[in-house]
C-alpha cells in the first residue's frame, strides 16, 4: 500500500507529539518503560494518527494544522490533569469520576495548579513547538483527491492495526491477565502504566458506554464451606446455606448465580479467643481524619498518647487509599467491599442494601446506631449512605447546630454536640467522622495555628506545615479528652469500645517528612505512606500490641468478632485477622500479606514464595474486585437480605 508523502507527514505531524506527550506521562508517573508497553503505545498512537489524518484529509491545511493542535493541546492538558490528580489526591482519575474529581479540587483550583511540580510542565512543550510551526508555515496542499482510495486505506490499516493491538495485550510473561484486567476496567494506573496515555483515554471513553465485564474465577475449594470445629465448647457461627442454595439453584440472574456460587464456596471462619471480647459494650467508631502516627506525640497529644498504649493497638494497619479517598476508607470500613476505581462509590450506591454492613449487625443485635459528621453533605451523599448501612439517624454540621469557623470544624464540639444524641441509649453504636485534621497545612486556618505556641516551645525546629498538622491534632486530642470526660460523667466509660482508624494519610506532605516525623520510621517502604494507627481502646482490657498485616478491609469483620455479633464471614473481602491472615488490597492491585508485597506494575514479589502462590494470591485479589462490583452493580444483597442475619447455632466438643 502506497502512502503519500503528505499523509505521512501529517501522522507524524501528529504522532511524534502523541510519543513526546507519552513519554514525559510516563516516566512522570512510572519512572520505567517495558518494551511491551513500548509497542503498546506506538502501535496505538499510530493508530490514533491515522485516524486523525484521514477524518480531516479534506479539510485545508489552513484549518487542518489548527486541529491538529488542539487535539495535542488537548492530549497535553490531559496528561497534566493525570499526573497532579496523582499528586494532589493520590490516585488517578477517569471520565466517570471527574464531576466527583472535580467537585473535590474546585475551591482549590488554584491551589490545583501551583501545586504541580514542574516537570509536569513538560507536557506542554509539543503544543507550544506546534503553535510556533503552525504560526511560521502558511499554506499545505490537501492529502489527496480519491476519497474511497483513503477510506480503503484507512480500513486496511485500522483493522490491521487493531488486530495488532489486540496481540499486544497479551505480550509480557504477567502473573496476572492484562487483557483481563483491560475488559474489567478495573485497575486505572495499571492500565495507565501498560498501555499508556492515549490507549486509556479510549478505554476510559467507552467505558462509559459499554458496562465493563467482572468474571469471577471460583478456585477449588477441598475444605468444607462450613467446618464444625472439633473439641470446643465456646458457641461458633454457623450459616445453614439450604436457603441460600436453593435460590442459587432457582435464581435465572446469572450474575446473581455467580455471586451466589462464589461466595457460598468461600471458606468460613470459626470463632477464637478473641471472639465476644466486647459483647454488649458500646461501640464508638471513630474515622480520624488524616491521622498518622505524627499525630500521637506525648507532649502534645497525651490523651492520643495514652490510648495508644493502653489499647489492643495494631502497628502493622494499613489504609489503602482509593478514587475518594475519605468516603470511600468510610464505606470500606463499613462494608468490607472494593469500592470502583472509575467513580466515586458512595455517591453511586446509595440506594442499595447493605445488611452486612457492620452498623447493620448491630442494629440487629439491638443496638441504637448513629452518625455524626460535623460538615455538610459537599462531597459525599452521607444521609442516604448511612440510612442503607442501617444507621437510624445522620447528624451532619447543621442538624448537629455548629457554627462554621475559618478551616474545617473543631473535633471538640463535635464530640460535645454528638454525645447527646447516642450516651443515653444503651447499648449504642455510633460512627463518627473527624474533620480537625483536615489539609492543607501550608496556609492558615483556626486550628491550623491554633497551638503553634506550645508546639513552638516543643518542638521549634519543625516545618510550619508539620506544626500546622500538629496543631489540628492537637484539637482532636481535645476532643478524645472530652469524649472519655462525657462517657465517665454517663457511666458508661467502662462499657464502651472507643475505636480510631484513618481515612488517609496526610495529603501534601511529603513522604520526607512523614517519616521525619513519625513514631513509626519505617516509612519508605512500598505504601509505607499507607501505614495507619488502629486502635481498639477500652479502660478495662490489657493493653497489648499485634503486628498483624491487616487494612481498613479486615475492620468490620474483626470488629464483628470481637462483639460477638451474628455474621457470615464470606460476605466480607477482609477477614477476622484473628482466624486468618489477611491480605491487603490496594487501587492498583497491589497486595501484601505476612509472605511479602507485590507490585503489580512491575509484575514483581519480594519476598520468597513460588510463582504458582503469587498467581493464586494475585487471583484472589482480583476476584475481591470483581465480585465487589457485581455485588455493588446488581444490589446483591437486596435478593439475599438474609445472609446478614445468620443462624447461630451451638456445637459442643466431643
Amino acid at each position: 500500500m502506497k502512502i503519500k508523502k503528505p499523509i505521512l507527514t501529517d501522522i507524524l505531524y501528529l504522532l511524534i507529539p502523541f510519543l513526546y506527550i507519552e513519554s514525559v506521562f510516563h516516566f512522570n508517573a512510572f519512572g520505567f518503560f517495558d518494551i511491551y508497553t513500548i509497542i503498546r503505545i506506538i502501535l496505538f498512537n499510530t493508530l490514533v494518527s491515522i485516524i486523525i489524518v484521514f477524518i480531516f484529509s479534506k479539510i485545508s491545511f489552513k484549518y487542518r494544522k489548527w486541529i491538529y493542535f488542539s487535539i495535542v493541546l488537548l492530549m497535553a492538558i490531559y496528561g497534566f490533569v493525570e499526573l497532579e490528580f496523582k499528586n494532589f489526591l493520590d490516585n488517578y482519575y477517569s471520565l466517570s469520576a471527574v464531576s466527583d474529581g472535580a467537585g473535590r479540587i474546585k475551591e482549590y483550583v488554584i491551589y490545583f495548579i501551583m501545586d504541580a511540580k514542574p516537570q509536569f510542565y513538560l507536557t506542554f512543550i509539543a503544543p507550544i513547538i506546534m503553535l510556533v510551526i503552525n504560526i511560521r508555515i502558511i499554506d499545505h496542499s490537501t492529502l489527496g483527491s480519491n476519497t474511497f482510495l483513503n477510506t480503503v486505506n484507512l480500513i486496511f490499516v485500522s483493522l490491521l492495526i487493531t488486530l495488532t493491538l489486540d496481540v499486544s495485550l497479551g505480550l509480557g510473561n504477567y502473573l496476572f491477565s492484562l487483557r483481563d484486567t483491560y475488559k474489567n476496567f478495573n485497575n486505572t494506573e495499571l492500565l495507565l502504566n501498560k498501555i499508556g496515555l492515549n490507549h486509556f483515554l479510549y478505554r476510559d471513553i467507552t467505558a462509559l458506554f459499554i458496562e465493563s465485564e467482572n468474571e469471577i474465577i471460583i478456585k477449588e475449594n477441598p475444605e468444607p464451606t462450613n467446618p464444625i470445629p472439633t473439641n470446643v465448647s465456646e458457641p461458633v457461627f454457623i450459616v445453614d446455606d439450604e436457603r441460600w442454595i436453593n435460590d442459587s439453584i432457582n435464581e435465572t440472574n446469572e450474575k446473581i448465580k455467580n455471586i451466589d456460587n462464589y461466595l457460598i464456596a468461600r471458606k468460613q471462619t470459626s470463632d477464637n479467643d478473641m471472639t465476644g471480647i466486647f459483647k454488649d459494650y458500646n461501640l464508638i467508631y471513630i474515622l480520624v481524619e488524616s491521622f498518622d502516627y505524627m499525630a500521637i506525640d506525648e507532649m502534645l497529644t497525651p490523651t492520643l498518647y495514652m490510648m495508644m498504649n493502653n489499647s489492643l493497638f495494631f502497628d502493622n494497619h494499613y489504609t489503602p487509599k482509593f478514587s475518594c479517598t475519605t468516603g470511600e476508607s468510610e464505606f470500606i470500613a463499613m462494608t468490607s467491599l472494593v469500592p470502583f476505581n472509575d467513580v466515586c462509590t458512595p455517591n453511586y450506591v446509595t440506594n442499595n442494601a447493605y445488611p452486612q454492613a457492620l452498623s447493620n449487625l448491630f442494629k440487629n443485635a439491638g443496638y441504637h446506631t448513629t452518625s455524626f459528621h460535623n460538615w455538610y453533605d459537599q462531597y459525599y451523599d452521607r444521609r442516604n449512605e448511612h440510612k442503607s448501612w442501617g444507621i437510624d439517624k445522620y447528624y451532619d454540621v447543621y442538624d448537629l447546630g455548629i457554627s462554621f469557623i475559618h478551616g474545617w470544624q473543631s473535633d471538640e464540639t463535635l464530640i460535645e454536640k454528638a454525645s447527646e444524641y447516642f450516651m443515653n441509649e444503651e447499648p449504642f453504636f455510633s460512627l463518627i467522622i473527624s474533620s480537625s485534621m483536615h489539609w492543607p497545612y501550608d496556609s492558615n486556618s483556626n486550628l491550623g495555628d491554633k497551638y503553634l505556641n506550645i508546639i513552638n516551645e516543643v518542638h521549634p525546629d519543625y516545618p510550619i506545615e508539620i506544626k500546622r498538622y500538629l496543631s489540628k491534632s492537637m484539637e482532636f486530642d481535645k476532643a478524645m479528652e472530652k469524649l472519655i470526660e462525657l462517657l465517665k460523667e454517663k457511666d458508661v466509660y467502662e462499657n464502651t469500645v472507643i475505636t480510631l482508624f484513618s481515612d488517609h494519610h496526610p495529603f501534601k506532605l511529603s513522604i520526607s517528612s512523614i517519616q521525619e516525623h513519625s513514631l513509626l520510621r519505617d516509612r519508605y517502604s512500598e505504601h509505607g505512606e499507607d501505614l495507619t494507627p488502629f486502635i481498639i481502646y477500652n479502660p478495662t482490657i490489657k493493653p497489648h500490641v499485634y503486628s498483624n498485616i491487616m487494612s481498613t478491609f479486615d475492620q468490620t469483620p474483626t470488629l464483628a468478632n470481637f462483639f460477638g455479633l451474628n455474621y457470615d464471614s464470606r460476605l466480607y473481602i477482609g477477614t477476622d485477622i484473628f482466624s486468618n491472615e489477611a491480605t491487603v488490597i490496594f487501587p492498583n492491585s497491589d497486595w501484601i500479606n505476612e509472605e511479602g508485597i507485590f507490585i503489580s506494575s512491575k509484575n514483581q514479589f519480594t519476598g520468597n514464595m513460588e510463582d504458582d502462590y503469587i498467581s493464586s494470591i494475585s487471583l484472589d485479589v482480583q476476584n475481591a474486585f470483581n465480585v465487589s462490583y457485581l455485588i455493588m452493580n446488581n444490589d446483591y444483597f437486596k435478593n439475599r437480605m438474609y445472609l446478614a442475619d445468620p443462624i447461630y447455632k451451638e456445637y459442643a466438643g466431643e
